[in-house]
């Protein structure tokens, strides 16, 4: 039987996403049945930290993985295959947040700082801002958590002194009254916003990878087009607060292609503080542009 007036169709595949918190893109695609309009069924897997999400990817049991750009560096020490292939906000809209003991930076001299690993990941921006401001790394206790929920809830819990949180957590720790002591976008205003990663698997079957990304793409386009108040209640439908909501539309990228200079940053900054693998990654290393057939963005 063939399809009537010249529709075409398409089998369903399915998909499987390794998340912190799901990205607003994503989170459009899905209440906007974008996911579905493109044969697609996304399963979305929780995870608790960076080396859980690496592990899956490795292993084959998710297909990608929305992560800190920076996590690359480590994964791929020694030749992995793990490539960005999209990123999904413009920037990482990250807080350092304390104890409400805690007034300024140079009091965290001695503190516990929760992370969710030791040399990748955010821990590369925090180890900076706190060098720029006196404090080397060895002037903190560093305290493997893991992803944003861990590390939110080991400050709440008074495990940890001061961390870095993104929204809706940043937010709500500023309710409960700790402290926020510095903004990365404002200190480090070109600092890449997460990534989409792929494994080799992954990589190798473009359809999946293609429908997913054009479904992304997508969304990107809606919620820079939409009316704010409709993409707000999209959002809250997806499960967004109030305010992650908001700082998603301030970070909704105008490509889904990576910047350059936030690739570069990322490289840059493990130079400064001397962590660099060897042999140091270039940029184009990072990034596969098979996937969206476009290049680094300027």
């Amino acid at each position: 039987m063939h399809p009537r007036g010249g529709e075409e169709r398409r089998m369903t595949v399915c998909l499987r996403q390794a998340v912190f918190v799901p990205p607003a893109v994503s989170v459009v695609a899905d209440e906007l049945g974008l996911f579905a309009d493109s044969g697609l069924e996304v399963e979305t897997v929780l995870i608790e930290s960076s080396s859980d999400q690496r592990d899956r990817l490795v292993g084959g049991d998710v297909d990608v993985g929305v992560t800190a750009v920076d996590n690359l560096v480590v994964w791929n020490r020694g030749g992995g295959e793990l490539r960005v292939v999209a990123q999904v906000e413009s920037t990482t809209p990250l807080r350092l947040v304390a104890r409400s003991s805690i007034e300024k930076v140079q009091d965290l001299r001695g503190a516990r700082l929760g992370v969710d690993a030791l040399d990748n990941g955010f821990a590369v921006v925090l180890r900076r801002l706190l060098a720029q401001r006196g404090l080397e790394s060895a002037d903190c206790e560093w305290v493997p958590v893991g992803g944003v929920r861990e590390r939110f809830e080991a400050l709440r819990e008074g495990t940890v002194d001061a961390t870095l949180l993104g929204p809706p957590l940043d937010e709500l720790a500023i309710r409960e009254r700790l402290v926020e002591l510095i903004s990365v976008v404002e200190e480090v205003p070109d600092f890449p916003g997460q990534g989409v990663v792929a494994g080799a698997a992954a990589l190798h079957d473009g359809e999946r990878l293609s429908r997913y990304l054009g479904a992304l793409e997508a969304a990107r386009r809606w919620l820079s087009g939409a009316p704010r108040e409709q993409a707000l209640e999209v959002l809250a439908r997806g499960g967004y607060g109030t305010g992650a909501a908001r700082a998603a539309l301030r970070t909704c990228p105008v490509s889904l292609v990576p910047v350059r200079a936030g690739l570069e940053r990322i490289v840059s900054m493990r130079r400064e503080l001397g962590m660099l693998p060897d042999p140091a990654p270039r940029v184009e290393d990072l990034y596969d542009s098979g996937p969206l057939g476009l290049e680094l963005g300027r």
